[in-house]
């Protein structure tokens, strides 16, 4: 149980180590029920570019890094300046963490214009 417990406060530490900066977001590349923003994950002025993607059309929003030309880079990143190997588990916690940024939100209300179905309930655009 004790070694459960210090992994989880490892990849704790690791997340809050870790600054995830808005890149771009561009609308063309999303549909109705999925988000694209490009992101910076930055470490110690080195930094590497990756995308957040965002599934809309379920009860909860929920997103992860986008399994794309730019994951494998971020999974070496991760692993080059961590020793952590990149779980979905730490992606949903980054891609979550970005959920409460002005860009984020910025980028949500312009999705929302476009594509308001299934954000309707949704209380992240207050």
């Amino acid at each position: 149980m004790v070694v459960i417990k210090e992994n989880f406060s490892a990849v704790s530490r690791f997340i809050q180590k870790l600054e995830v900066a808005f890149h771009h977001f561009d609308l063309q590349r999303c549909d109705e029920k999925t988000l694209y923003v490009t992101i910076f994950l930055k470490y110690r002025g080195q930094k590497v570019l990756c995308d957040f993607i965002y599934i809309i059309n379920h009860q909860e929003m929920y997103g992860a890094i986008s399994i794309n030309e730019h994951y494998k880079h971020a999974r070496n990143f991760i692993q080059q300046h961590f020793h952590h190997i990149l779980l979905y588990s730490d992606e949903l916690r980054l891609a979550r963490n970005f959920m409460n940024t002005f860009h984020f939100k910025q980028s949500l209300q312009q999705f929302a214009k476009i594509y308001p179905r299934f954000l309707a309930n949704k209380p992240l655009l207050a």
